[in-house]
């Protein structure tokens, strides 16, 4: 099946669907990082794929840690530096451009090592994983927030996923093991699919399922256009059919899953 070139729209749609339901978790799936690592003032954070710094300002501000963000996307942190200079109050707060998979930092320098699901775009994420446990000091906890694959998502319906979203989930079993040949023990998991630890509550608001499988009549013109130019009439014919099917996939609750993943760097790497 061919990819129909992305629309800026559906492109948004397919990330409110996946990452705004993540984001919709926020203050809780914060307080319960926070919680597990034992952060406290005077600890150091750094945080892989922290894009625009909405957890970077959280646990800054909310548990005295000075916290390090890095992120190899420029404009996501140029926006994160304009926010963080727009606070009221300075907060213990860096900035590093870098790519994920090489961390500019010498080995067991940060108390904490927290990887976002940007990690998940990695071109290596393994060795992102990795980056991350080789930064963080040893028996210090190594947390992922991560996109999982359900195995009721479509085979045929990942590849788009793919594209469209800019991340590549894993199973969870994968992420686990990543954890794992990296040096890090313990590894526990929480499912925050549902927005709550264990799965016990619904997402609300904007990203509601059936809202996200909706387009418009102005994006579908820009997708068939898109298609048309590029293939013709007869491939632009089912374009619309094939972006819609995606969107709905994603829209069921549980097509793909989000996991808390908590372990311990152990001090003796094998």
């Amino acid at each position: 099946m061919r990819a129909v070139p992305p629309v800026p729209a559906v492109l948004r749609l397919v990330q409110l669907a996946v990452v705004g339901r993540w984001r919709a978790t926020g203050e809780d799936l914060y307080r319960e990082v926070a919680q597990l690592t034992e952060a406290a003032a005077g600890q150091e954070i750094v945080v892989s794929g922290c894009g625009d710094g909405i957890t970077t300002e959280w646990l800054a501000l909310r548990t005295g840690c000075a916290v390090t963000g890095v992120d190899p996307d420029a404009e996501s942190l140029e926006i994160a530096e304009v926010r963080a200079k727009s606070l009221p109050t300075p907060l213990p707060i860096t900035y590093q451009q870098a790519p994920l998979d090489d961390l500019p930092h010498e080995s067991a320098v940060f108390d904490i090592g927290i990887g976002e699901p940007a990690l998940s775009a990695a071109e290596n994420p393994a060795l992102a994983v990795a980056e991350l446990v080789r930064v963080t000091r040893p028996m210090g906890p190594v947390v992922l927030l991560m996109p999982t694959w359900s195995s009721e998502i479509a085979t045929s319906a990942r590849d788009l996923v793919i594209e469209r979203l800019g991340l590549r989930p894993h199973l969870l079993v994968e992420w686990k093991q990543m954890l794992r040949d990296a040096g890090v023990v313990d590894v526990q998991v929480q499912d925050w699919t549902t927005g709550t630890a264990g799965g016990g509550a619904r997402w609300s608001g904007p990203a509601a399922a059936q809202q996200n499988s909706l387009l418009t009549w102005r994006q579908k013109a820009h997708i068939v256009g898109r298609a048309w130019r590029r293939w013709g009439w007869r491939e632009a014919r089912g374009a619309v059919e094939r972006e819609t099917t995606l969107l709905r996939e994603l829209s069921r609750e549980r097509a793909i899953g989000f996991q808390l993943i908590k372990g311990v760097k152990w001090p003796h790497l094998r």
